[in-house]
């Protein structure tokens, strides 16, 4: 019998899952982010608008999905193929999103499903490598050499984050002037966004987030008059260096599969296929 459980603690959620999410990390690094991020704000407190639901069968858990409105919907890797009662679920319970994250077969038939149920149309927006990574093959020398983004830097900083939300992600993800310079004065009051300087002047960017366990690299960006010269593999290379002489188990990131540069990038400095991801956008209600 199948029944989808719904939680709003992110601690009874963990419990529950944490140890699958964690067998494959890598894939489910989103999911865990999210989950700890909702998880710090409630041990202080603080109110997290996370919420997470769960499809069990009487073996266990089918698949699991976590939405921080008006974010997208994040599924996990499914046990079994059939989770369409999860979309039935959440559909009933009124949830709604602009987007649907997951593994590729998951979120293509929880999209499926979503539209039959919900006549709320999807495409898909991005078709995406999981790449993980335990050790790092150094990239050729670039001139220059990696350092933490500083104040004073977040116009410059801000205008890649919009940039790089441009290139890559659905207008539902991205950001306006005033809400990118918020986004860069956070990462570098985080220390989270590291730069390629060359000459005491950024000439890339990339970001990390992530578990105890797991660095997840994000907002790589090279701005189109210094591509070319080594940046990204460099500053992408330095960061997971870091990370995992921090004690992070392994790295992880996700890449366009419709970008060759990006993916070859990435597997020069031994980033290895892990699988598939997909971005689904759905139409919004009239």
């Amino acid at each position: 019998m199948m029944q989808t459980v719904f939680e709003t603690k992110a601690a009874e959620f963990l419990k529950k899952h944490g140890e699958y999410f964690e067998s494959r990390e890598a894939e489910h690094n989103l999911i865990l982010s999210l989950s700890h991020a909702a998880l710090a704000k409630q041990q202080k407190g603080e109110k997290s608008d996370t919420r997470f639901a769960a499809l069990m069968n009487d073996d266990g858990l089918v698949v699991a999905a976590v939405q921080t409105p008006p974010h997208n919907l994040v599924l996990s890797r499914a046990t079994t193929p059939e989770i369409e009662p999860l979309a039935d679920a959440l559909a009933e319970a009124g949830w709604t999103f602009p987007g649907i994250v997951g593994p590729a077969g998951e979120a293509s038939t929880f999209a499926d499903r979503w539209a039959l149920k919900t006549k709320q149309k999807s495409v898909e927006y991005m078709d995406q490598i999981i790449y993980s990574l335990k050790q790092v093959l150094l990239p050729p020398m670039a001139e220059g050499k990696s350092r933490l983004a500083k104040a004073g830097e977040e116009k410059l900083l801000a205008s890649w984050v919009v940039k790089f939300a441009q290139d890559a992600l659905p207008k539902s993800e991205q950001l306006n002037e005033a809400e990118a310079v918020k986004k860069a004065s956070e990462l570098i009051a985080a220390e989270r966004l590291m730069v390629w300087d060359v000459g005491g002047t950024p000439r890339a960017q990339a970001g990390f987030s992530g578990t105890a366990n797991v660095a997840r690299i994000n907002m790589v960006y090279t701005p189109p008059e210094e591509r070319g010269r080594g940046y990204a593999s460099a500053v992408v290379a330095d960061i997971s260096q870091r990370q995992l002489d921090a004690g992070k188990k392994m790295c992880c990131l996700y890449a366009d599969a419709r970008n060759p540069v990006s993916n070859s990038i990435y597997r020069k400095i031994g980033y290895e296929f892990v699988g598939r991801s997909s971005l689904y956008v759905l139409e919004k209600k009239s």
